[in-house]
C-alpha cells in the first residue's frame, strides 16, 4: 500500500471542487499538494487557511531564510514529516545549507547566529506549548513586537497544519520522505 492509499479522506482533484473554488488548485496556487487535496472537502475553509498562511509568511521582519528556519524547527520539534519534507527544499532555496538542515534535524542550533537561534527556539517552544519568559525575551530582543507576534502565529499555524496532516493521514507528495538528514 502506498502512502497515498493510507490517506483517511480521498485526495480531491480540481474537478471535484465547486466551480468557484477550482482556481485554488490552479498552477499558481499550490492546490495540487496532498495537504490541500485533503482540505478540499471544505473548500471555503481551505481558501481561508491558504490566505491566512500566506499572510503569515510576511508577518513582521523575518527574512525568507528566518521564516524557513522557524518552520523547519517546528517540523522537527513535532516530527512532522510532511512539513519537514516540503520545507527542506524551500529552506534550501532560502539559503539554508545541507549542514544547517542536518543541524536542525539533530536539534543543534549552536552554529546559528543569536537571532536565528532565538527564532528557532521560540518557534519550537510555541509548537510544544513551552514558551517561557526567557525564550520570549530572547526572541523579542532580536526582533520587535510585531515580529514576535507574527512568529507566534506562524509557529501556531504550522502546529495546526501538523495536526491536520496527522489526523487525516495525509501522505507526502513525493512518495518517498526526504529524511530527517537529507542529502
Amino acid at each position: 500500500m502506498s502512502e497515498r492509499d493510507g490517506a483517511r479522506v480521498p485526495l480531491l482533484t480540481q474537478g471535484d471542487l465547486p466551480d468557484e473554488y477550482q482556481y485554488l488548485f490552479g498552477e499558481d496556487v499550490l492546490g495540487e499538494l496532498h495537504l490541500f487535496q485533503s482540505m478540499g472537502h471544505v473548500p471555503r475553509a481551505m481558501q481561508a487557511y491558504m490566505r491566512y498562511g500566506t499572510s503569515l509568511w510576511n508577518a513582521g521582519d523575518l527574512s525568507t531564510r528566518e521564516r524557513e528556519l522557524a518552520i523547519l524547527a517546528v517540523s522537527r520539534t513535532l516530527r512532522a514529516r510532511y512539513e519537514w519534507h516540503q520545507h527542506v527544499e524551500l529552506g534550501r532555496e532560502a539559503g539554508i545549507t545541507a549542514a544547517e538542515i542536518d543541524a536542525i534535524a539533530r536539534d543543534d542550533d549552536c552554529q546559528f547566529p543569536g537571532r536565528e537561534q532565538a527564532i528557532m527556539r521560540y518557534a519550537s517552544a510555541v509548537a510544544t506549548g513551552g514558551v517561557t519568559d526567557p525564550l520570549f525575551e530572547a526572541a523579542a530582543e532580536f526582533t520587535d513586537t510585531e515580529t514576535v507576534v507574527g512568529l507566534t502565529m506562524l509557529a501556531s499555524h504550522y502546529l495546526m497544519t501538523a495536526r491536520i496532516l496527522d489526523a487525516l493521514a495525509v501522505p507526502i507528495d513525493d512518495e518517498e520522505f526526504v529524511g530527517w538528514a537529507p542529502e
